[in-house]
């Protein structure tokens, strides 16, 4: 799902409950990620700066969470300075037979302490037809046929 080691109890479930606040736009990118991943709604309405979320509400977030099979995160690139950031990223996830990739190059502010996402410039999305008989690439080690599609 997510290309670091660490266990989701210990990287993102601490920030998600709350609990830890992300200390850098990678940590927080990862965290975001990982709550559409497990359709945590509040949680990407929380982290993203209220000056770039138009209207959208925290169960909006959580139904597009929700009805997305995502399956693999690779960061490519981050950085930041004392107030602002970029993490630039593949997510990919699967529809039907389809494996989609977007990559994004997204900004962060550092706000009353917190790391906020703000946009992002998005590049060509890639999209592969998944081989049946091949892997499943969200990493499981099934035949795609009898896991993911």
């Amino acid at each position: 799902m997510n290309n670091t080691p660490m266990k989701y109890e210990e990287c993102c479930k601490p920030l998600h409950l709350g609990q830890e606040i992300a200390r850098t736009p990678e940590q927080l990118m990862r965290s975001r990620y990982t709550a559409y991943y497990h359709g945590l709604g509040q949680y990407i309405y929380d982290t993203h700066h209220s000056d770039y979320r138009g209207n959208t509400t925290p169960e909006e977030f959580t139904d597009s969470a929700k009805a997305t099979n995502w399956c693999h995160l690779a960061v490519i690139n981050s950085s930041h300075q004392e107030s602002s950031g970029t993490v630039e990223f593949k997510a990919s996830f699967i529809d039907k037979d389809k494996l989609h990739t977007f990559h994004e190059v997204s900004n962060f502010v550092l706000e009353g302490g917190l790391w906020l996402y703000t946009d992002g410039e998005f590049k060509p999305k890639i999209t592969t037809k998944i081989n049946r008989n091949e892997p499943c690439p969200c990493g499981s080690g099934l035949k795609a046929k009898r896991c993911c599609i």
